[in-house]
């Protein structure tokens, strides 16, 4: 109780002293929701982004700082880049992950974030990147981390993580001396997915469909009343609630996820209708009963491209290195 309002106390101080350093998140009760903070591109990026311009110079072309969109705040602050890095590790992966796998992600998201800032320099007219998932990658901040975690974890926590980051400082990925689009997701669900699958456009080389190396996999249950369902598709099928069209699947991806389904004379892409729906992933079965309650039953979480954070935790139990863990999931690259 006394360290609470201690830090309370903090808080109030640093907000005022120096506002732009820091989003302050206290809410314990998001404590675990970066467990499934998957593929902070999940739902808007495309294939466009795939490469950066040749020629990446490790020297040169790290910058010192970041520009930062708060989205929340709609405030734009400016941090050391390394910094930024640490903060997205707390908002993307757990803790309790294995070194090497924080190391791996460390990277990524490293590579990630510098390919964005180079090939898509113009998405916020005033900042490099944003902490919104959907459009670029999850971000919180240390005073976050510490009210999150146990207090007598928390040095030793907050260490692991600078070790995962600060280790790796100067490693990113790249394929064929160019920056790599470093896609990932929460968990594959057994088979990572091959981009061109999702965002279309041209294949990707590094971008194939590989074994998700999971130890478990994330399944999961979402049902929709018939006039759920019918709000959520109007814009692709309009007249659905007093059609009650059937719900056929027409095609699969080669890693086992619907391709293309059709409801009445319209023809869906998987990812879209996963985006309307909310559902987890594109690898489900669907059920419709006689009162027209439709249920998808999903494996896995997010769009599949690209690293599973869950399978390189595993694979990082198993004794995999972070090195060892990126060149499984992103075919001919070094790092």
């Amino acid at each position: 109780m006394k360290k609470s309002i201690l830090f309370f106390m903090i808080v109030m101080v640093i907000s005022f002293l120096t506002p732009n350093l820091f989003l302050l998140d206290i809410m314990a009760a998001n404590k675990g929701k970066s467990d499934y903070q998957n593929g902070s591109q999940d739902l808007t990026s495309n294939s466009n982004e795939n490469v950066a311009e040749k020629g990446f110079d490790r020297k040169t072309d790290f910058p010192e700082t970041i520009k930062l969109l708060l989205t929340e705040k709609n405030e734009v602050i400016e941090l050391p880049f390394e910094d930024y890095i640490k903060g997205v590790l707390i908002g993307e992966v757990p803790i309790t992950y294995e070194l090497e796998a924080l190391k791996a992600q460390a990277i990524v998201a490293r590579t990630y974030t510098l390919n964005k800032m180079k090939t898509n320099p113009n998405v916020h007219p005033n900042a490099d990147m944003c902490d919104d998932i959907n459009c670029c990658q999850a971000y919180k901040t240390k005073e976050y981390a510490f009210a999150s975690w146990d207090d007598e974890e928390e040095n030793e926590k907050w260490r692991k993580l600078e070790t995962a980051v600060e280790s790796t400082s100067d490693r990113v990925i790249t394929y064929q001396g160019s920056l790599i689009a470093a896609f990932f997701h929460a968990n594959s669900g057994g088979q990572t997915e091959n981009a061109k699958y999702v965002w279309g456009g041209e294949d990707i080389p590094y971008l194939q469909s590989v074994a998700g190396n999971e130890g478990d996999i994330y399944q999961d249950t979402k049902s929709f009343t018939k006039a759920e369902f019918a709000e959520l598709i109007q814009g692709a099928v309009s007249d659905y609630e007093k059609k009650d069209y059937p719900i056929e699947i027409v095609d699969y991806t080669g890693s086992g996820r619907v391709y293309h389904l059709k409801i009445g004379e319209t023809t869906l892409k998987a990812t879209d209708l996963r985006r309307m729906l909310g559902i987890r992933s594109t690898n489900f079965r669907v059920e419709k009963d006689e009162n027209g309650n439709i249920t998808f039953y999903t494996i896995g979480y997010g769009h599949g491209v690209g690293m599973s954070q869950e399978g390189a935790n595993q694979m990082a139990l198993e004794g995999a290195t972070c090195e060892e863990i990126i060149k499984h999931y992103y075919l001919g690259v070094e790092c």
